[in-house]
């Protein structure tokens, strides 16, 4: 398989999500504009290898090696032995959930969570991936990166132009106060506030830092408290050797 080839491929692992994890051949071949018998060849090869699984109706999803690799790729990235303890001190000190996320090609990535001891249920799990014009951990990626990336994101998310000022008006007022608030973006009754990752010489945003909980809880009373927390844990993340690269 030449590069054109592999990319070709890997383009095709793209389209296995969580919200359609298994897909036929023909089906896929359609959804990508690919040649079924390119399609077929594509998935059988990576079927041999492992890397996905067919069931009895020939419908393939991602295999176990998708999921080693995965957990390579968020030690190295997250170094949780480092990281962990952060996150749960966090956690402990706001009663609330916690999550650190990094950017990837556009959107968010749940890289780790350290869970309150409440009952509460988000829409968001360890390895998904998320849009970042909704909810604080998204925004408050969003709005540092540079203005092309985030005016062609901002065009994209937006039903309306007049929604895409609006977008970037509020990305503006996040880039001033340096930290993102929301309430019942990312799931009902939630709210989050977040604050970006930087990478080690500042100049690009890495990801972020969010704590969230039940909007009666997380309010207005309590942010300042909140925020001060994050600081000290988004100063103890970025000052970790090697973890924002």
């Amino acid at each position: 398989m030449g590069l054109k080839g592999l990319s070709n491929a890997l383009d095709l692992m793209r389209y296995f999500t969580a919200q359609q994890p298994a897909w036929g051949v023909r089906e896929l071949a359609k959804a990508s504009g690919v040649h079924h018998a390119v399609v077929h060849r594509i998935l059988a090869t990576f079927a041999d290898a492992g890397y996905l699984t067919q069931d009895e109706l020939g419908r393939y999803a991602l295999g176990l090696r998708w999921l080693e690799m995965g957990e390579i790729v968020r030690q190295s990235v997250s170094r949780t032995e480092h990281v962990a303890p952060v996150l749960r001190r966090l956690t402990e000190q706001s009663g609330e959930t916690v999550f650190l996320s990094m950017l990837d090609d556009g959107e968010g990535v749940c890289l780790d969570i350290a869970h309150s001891e409440h009952q509460l249920r988000f829409s968001i799990e360890q390895g998904q991936r998320f849009a970042l014009h909704l909810g604080a951990h998204g925004k408050a990626m969003l709005a540092f990166l540079p203005d092309a990336e985030r005016a062609e994101i901002c065009a994209r998310a937006a039903a309306s132009p007049a929604d895409a000022v609006a977008l970037e008006e509020g990305l503006a007022s996040i880039r001033r106060h340096g930290w993102s608030q929301t309430y019942g973006e990312a799931a009902p009754g939630v709210a989050g506030v977040a604050v970006p990752l930087w990478r080690a010489n500042r100049t690009r945003v890495a990801g972020s830092l969010a704590v969230c909980g039940p909007r009666q809880r997380l309010d207005e009373a309590s942010l300042h408290h909140v925020l001060e927390m994050l600081a000290i844990a988004q100063r103890d993340i970025e000052g970790m050797v090697g973890l924002l690269g």
